[in-house]
């Protein structure tokens, strides 16, 4: 956790980071408004691929592996986003606005990274130890977008946190504000010049998941977003395209049973214990 900050784009290249901010500013306004965006996310995701005339399906699937966050590729033109349901909420949140920079990217021309390789994003990546360009200026971007400056300061002070006695406490109650893990808010403070390297490192040992949870448990707040889902499977538009083509009669009997049978499948492998 000590490289929360020496890994950030902030810290690495100031310069981007500063552009980033008000590439993030424009995209609020035509995308989101001046909400607060939390699980939001993925509607904004669509939103933002619909009025650029692409097509996104998201596929949440619970993958029995906390290493593996999310993953976005292009097929046949089209772009498909996969996000790990078995991680806690608040993960899987960061992670789509991790994915949605690659998106923006390719679709407004900026690089062509995600129609050769894709993106594929670990724990590891999204924590700290993102090592390529793509990866550590997708993590500033979904801070910036998931928790704007406007926002934070306002939510500083409408709950009346002391900005300078920030402690694990009131990280928490920003968490369960904006619904993004405890790093990504200890950056931000760290960003807005808000918290100094040295509390940012002071409350990163603090930080330990017993405490945390013991944070949340005693105000009752946060905890929400570090709930897993690993019963939710959204297959986005597959299902209803099977049962569609079924009503429709638009393919042979034999090919809508073994489209029936993989979808069966899917969901038996998905929901294995």
């Amino acid at each position: 956790m000590n490289k929360v900050i020496e890994n950030s784009l902030f810290k690495r290249n100031t310069a981007r980071f500063q552009e980033l901010q008000r590439c993030v500013k424009e995209f609020n306004i035509s995308y989101n408004g001046s909400n607060i965006i939390q699980d939001d996310i993925y509607n904004i995701l669509k939103n933002y691929a619909t009025k650029n005339n692409h097509h996104l399906e998201i596929f949440k699937l619970p993958i029995q592996d906390d290493d593996f966050c999310a993953f976005t590729c292009i097929r046949e033109g089209q772009l498909f986003t996969v996000i790990n349901s078995a991680l806690p909420i608040s993960k899987q949140i960061f992670a789509a606005a991790h994915e949605l920079y690659h998106i923006w990217c390719y679709i407004s021309d900026q690089d062509d990274v995600l129609s050769h390789s894709g993106s594929f994003l670990t724990a590891e990546c999204m924590d700290e130890q993102a090592v390529n360009r793509e990866d550590i200026e997708a993590n500033a971007f979904a801070g910036l977008l998931l928790v704007p400056a406007s926002l934070l300061y306002e939510q500083i002070e409408i709950y009346d946190i002391d900005r300078k006695q920030m402690n694990l406490d009131s990280v928490v109650r920003l968490m369960d504000i904006f619904a993004v893990p405890y790093k990504a808010i200890l950056l931000r403070l760290f960003e807005e010049n808000i918290i100094s390297e040295k509390t940012v490192n002071q409350l990163a040992e603090e930080g330990i998941p017993d405490r945390l949870r013991i944070s949340m448990q005693m105000r009752n707040i946060a905890e929400r977003w570090q709930k897993r889902t690993p019963n939710e499977i959204d297959m986005g538009v597959l299902p209803n395209r099977v049962k569609q083509n079924k009503e429709a009669g638009l393919l042979s009997e034999s090919r809508i049973l073994e489209d029936e049978k993989q979808l069966e499948d899917m969901m038996a492998y998905l929901l294995r214990k």
